[in-house]
């Protein structure tokens, strides 16, 4: 007898420090420059600063991507979203992002270009992926802000799916068959990954 599917079961994803374990160590072993470029883990004082300056909690999952990673110093990044940023970088752009953006204007309650509790966490060129620190049916989620155009949320209910599936798709970049919902990175042969 075929059982028919079951509601409700969240699915079973790594804590972000396991994934970052899964990410740095397949980094090691095949992209080796890449690593070099994540940052040392950031320090609690630093990230209660942060939140300080911000005047609210970061995410669960950000808190614990920053103890893993204060962010990389590569040009286009280590990982599939252009650079991350450091405990620092994140107050700056959103504090750029905030000085600039006006919630009383009427076209950002149909189509915004950012959110009072939206928290920076990667991106480049003025293009910033976000995790909404807010309350409602977004709490968590993951979105794309863009410099010139409406925010969006791109499908990742959190931070810790999003690197989770991001880890998957490393360890098995090399199986033809598997397919996992981010696209496998790349080695060009540098000691760099690609995405």
């Amino acid at each position: 007898m075929i059982e028919p599917p079951r509601n409700g079961i969240s699915p079973v994803i790594a804590s972000v420090t396991e994934s970052w374990n899964v990410i740095d160590a397949w980094l090691a072993k095949n992209a080796p420059s890449s690593l070099a470029e994540l940052r040392p883990p950031a320090s609690p004082e630093a990230i209660k600063e942060a939140e300080t300056e911000l005047g609210f909690t970061l995410p669960a999952d950000l808190r614990e991507s920053l103890l893993c990673h204060d962010g990389d110093d590569a040009y286009t990044g280590v990982l599939p979203c252009g650079p991350l940023y450091s405990t620092e970088t994140i107050v700056e752009i959103r504090n750029m992002r905030m000085s600039i953006w006006d919630a009383d204007d009427p076209d950002q309650q149909d189509d915004p270009w950012w959110g009072t509790l939206w928290v920076p966490f990667a991106g480049s060129d003025g293009d910033d992926h976000f995790i909404d620190a807010g309350p409602g049916q977004w709490h968590n989620h993951l979105g794309l802000a863009a410099h010139d155009d409406s925010a969006c949320f791109v499908g990742w209910p959190s931070l810790a799916a999003w690197l989770h599936c991001v880890a998957q798709a490393m360890l098995h970049h090399n199986d033809r068959g598997h397919i996992e919902p981010v696209h496998a990175p790349m080695l060009p042969g540098d000691g760099t990954v690609d995405w």
